[in-house]
């Protein structure tokens, strides 16, 4: 099948399911096929929307089933050569594989006691922080917050925020979309994040999870194949009364998305208000603070292609409910509100908790992600006007309002309002002006709730990580939490002189080292390169010379351990957002990074020279101007360390390069076990010039499969090396003495130099968070992992 096929094949399953067809996997509920909305009803949709019609949806029964063993994996010939196909569409594949990955681990036990046994260690930082998507303050204990995580699982703080206790098990998925407390304490986490991503990419989940008991046990209570999580609402008199918005898959069309209902605890669940097409999901929900029958709901009709983000369509809107979800109105343009249209993106609810008639929203506009109006209703969402302090949102917005969605009421001042954007926006006057109040925190706002037991204390989430204000959200009142080891590494590096040093990318917290830039202090994780961290690497040689980059080819250099950062420019005309660089193994002095062509430097990275034409060679189809002209890159590129001519490329569009002259010619590779896939990781043997290993990726083509392949003659042919790995995306390979490592998006795995037969290092002690990338230090024998959502760890070997 072509590229251009494999692009497609995704979009043609969208028209299969408008014009009628029924979805099976991820479009069924509790196993039964389950016809997907037909084009008709989408139109009829958008009809009523203009007709401001009450309808009627019913109620769709929903009864969790057990989980059966997974299909046949990705060593399966048919499913390994057909990865550029729309066959694929695995069905609850996190759960798959981390059933897959116990599996695995009991293996281990059994014939490699000692490697099942392996500690994993926490080496930070923990005094940074990750993004918070969601919190919940408990209504009994004062002091007592809760948190979750993006990809970091569910935090428990009993110091108003000082430090966090980890309350999720580390076997548990750790994407957390929503977080919510019952009047009881009975806490609701729904897994998967809701916010989609701009360059980076964020995780599904698995359903919905309760606890009665502050955190200690969890039980799961359903919607499996919700996947991403962006509300949960609790009915404020009746805690076993809950509303969950669910998302939905980004990757694939159809499966669980609307608004599900239960009013037993979690027990059963009704899908009450499902979206109007196989993309629409629910992303936003709030009970009316006084009347339990009326609920709000902000529908999301968005999806991600691999080349492109399509973060709007026809079926966002916001619906109304006075029958407890009997019947409900989409309110439109009849009342003030935007009518339905390919370009309406993501939309944020409030309401005021002290005068529930007075609403405010936020519509984003996802062609351009800026947002396209704020609107104020003071009748309880009867009627709206569009506020003049739009434009004042305009800049926290920026060309990314999709990722925030989020209005934050005064519980005793209907007129303050607070919206999340990069800054955080405060109105005074209901809306009408807004002015930034963000003194002292990080960018990236998700999560606010105001303190009921302490008078003026806020609560506040960010991609930063947990602030708390006891000065009513003031500006430079904001206090960073101490201890909340959530950190998003994409990448990471350590000393081979000292491995005490460790650096690594961070998302949205810039490049970090694990040491002081201040002698004789002591060593605290810190920031040396800004923006959304990205590859970071220390000269192997020189301890001193590390580098750092953030997104899109923004790189520097360091000569005294990044107290000082140099930046340099490469050439290209399109960058990844992460984009590769690497030492020649043979001498630091030389280096290679790519575009959309491979860079080369003699001069440890001062100064570049192109030596490829364009390997990518297809620039997508993006219409967001942050994100156009990325994609047909080079997502990773080694040269051997038995010869430095022989330079290896992979692009994000499932393209596989060789050069044997250090670039004068390069030669395209093709194999059917080559699978038309995103190349996270080309690996070379550090022994032999001929042989080397690649991983690829489905995941943003939604393809959880793993995928590593091994070449023993310079590219001429491939064998599929998978084996028995768990069907979760591979990030990295790396070749330690005789044995090769893989981190995998459910854990490290290691097998022999010809794959096949994995097994797993470590048991419990690394959490189920991606593993991003592995470095093997032979000075003190240690494996590093680079987790997304849980910081660094390392291992014996």
């Amino acid at each position: 099948m072509s590229k251009l096929a494999g692009r497609i094949g995704i979009a043609a399953l969208l028209v299969v399911a408008l014009a009628g067809g029924a979805l099976t996997g991820p479009g069924a509920i509790g196993g039964d096929v389950v016809p997907a909305p037909s084009f008709d009803r989408v139109a009829a949709g958008a009809q009523r929307v203009l007709d401001s019609v009450t309808v009627a949806t019913g109620r769709t029964g929903y009864v969790e089933e057990e989980e059966g063993e997974a299909g046949p994996g990705p060593e399966d010939p048919y499913l390994f050569a057909k990865a550029g196909g729309e066959e694929f569409v695995p069905r609850r594949a996190l759960v798959a594989a981390g059933r897959q990955s116990r599996r695995v681990q009991r293996l281990t036990a059994t014939q490699a006691p000692g490697l099942a046994k392996a500690r994993w260690k926490l080496h930070g930082p923990a005094n940074i922080g990750g993004r918070i998507v969601d919190l919940a303050i408990d209504p009994k204990k004062k002091d007592t917050v809760y948190i979750a995580s993006a990809s970091g699982g569910v935090w428990r703080t009993t110091d108003a925020g000082k430090t966090f206790k980890s309350i999720w098990k580390n076997s548990m998925p750790q994407s957390m979309g929503a977080l919510a407390i019952g009047s009881n304490g009975t806490l609701y986490a729904g897994t998967g994040e809701a916010n989609p991503g701009g360059g980076s990419i964020t995780y599904g989940g698995s359903g919905v999870y309760k606890s009665t008991n502050r955190g200690r046990s969890w039980k799961f209570v359903g919607l499996r194949d919700s996947v991403r999580i962006g509300r949960i609402a609790v009915d404020p008199k009746d805690p076993n009364h809950v509303y969950v918005a669910a998302t939905g898959n980004l990757f694939v069309a159809g499966g669980m998305r609307g608004l599900y209902e239960s009013r037993n605890g979690g027990s059963s669940w009704h899908l009450v208000l499902p979206g109007d097409n196989p993309t629409t999901g629910a992303v936003d929900v709030q009970f009316h603070p006084k009347d339990s029958k009326t609920v709000f709901v902000a529908m999301w009709d968005h999806f991600r292609y691999p080349d492109r983000r399509q973060y709007a369509g026809l079926g966002s809107g916001i619906y109304k409910t006075t029958d407890a979800g009997e019947t409900w109105t989409r309110l439109g343009p009849t009342n003030g509100l935007p009518p339905p249209h390919p370009e309406g993106g993501r939309i944020g609810i409030g309401i005021s908790p002290s005068s529930p008639d007075r609403m405010y929203a936020i519509f984003a506009n996802s062609a351009a992600g800026s947002v396209s109006g704020f609107y104020i209703s003071e009748d309880g969402g009867e009627t709206w006007l569009q506020s003049p302090g739009t434009g004042d949102l305009a800049d926290s917005q920026f060309v990314y309002s999709w990722w925030f969605g989020r209005i934050w009421v005064d519980p005793k001042d209907p007129m303050r309002v607070f919206v999340a954007g990069v800054s955080l926006m405060e109105s005074t006057d209901g809306g009408q002006r807004f002015s930034i109040t963000h003194g002292g925190i990080h960018a990236d706002q998700h999560a606010m709730q105001w303190d009921p037991h302490k008078k003026g204390r806020i609560y506040l989430g960010n991609d930063g990580g947990f602030y708390r204000s006891d000065q009513d959200g003031a500006t430079n009142s904001w206090v960073h939490s101490e201890y909340e080891p959530t950190m998003q590494f994409v990448s990471i590096d350590v000393s081979e002189q000292d491995p005490s040093r460790i650096v690594g990318g961070l998302q949205d917290n810039g490049s970090v080292r694990s040491w002081s830039s201040v002698p004789g202090k002591k060593k605290t994780w810190n920031g040396y390169y800004g923006g959304d961290g990205q590859r970071s690497l220390i000269n192997p040689k020189d301890k001193d010379n590390i580098f750092g980059c953030s997104q899109y080819g923004a790189c520097g250099r360091s000569t005294d351990g990044g107290n000082t950062m140099q930046s340099f420019t490469l050439v290209a005309t399109r960058f990844p957002f992460l984009t590769p660089l690497e030492f020649d193994p043979k001498d630091p002095q030389v280096m290679y990074a790519g575009g959309d062509i491979v860079n080369r430097s003699t001069d440890n990275g001062q100064n570049w020279t192109p030596i490829s034409p364009d390997l990518g060679g297809d620039p997508g189809l993006e219409t967001n101007p942050l994100y156009a002209g990325h994609y047909g890159v080079v997502t990773s590129l080694a040269a051997s360390p038995k010869d430095s001519a022989t330079i290896l490329a992979g692009t994000d569009n499932g393209r596989v390069w060789i050069t044997r002259d250090t670039g004068t010619t390069w030669t395209e590779l093709q194999h059917e076990n080559l699978p038309e896939r995103w190349v996270s990781r080309v690996t070379m043997s550090p022994t032999d010039a001929e042989t080397a290993y690649i991983a690829f990726s489905g995941y943003r083509e939604g393809d959880n499969g793993a995928y590593v392949v091994k070449t023993t003659d310079a590219g001429a042919t491939w064998k599929n090396i998978t084996g028995n790995l768990p069907k979760a995306p591979v990030g990295d390979v790396t070749v330690v003495g005789k044995r090769l490592f893989v981190a995998s998006d459910v854990g490290v795995f290691t097998s022999g130099l010809n794959g096949g037969k994995w097994l797993k290092v470590g048991g419990k002690s690394l959490p189920l968070a991606p593993v991003t990338e592995l470095r093997y230090i032979p000075k003190n024998k240690r494996l590093y992992a680079a987790t997304f959502g849980r910081g660094i760890y390392s291992t014996k070997l």
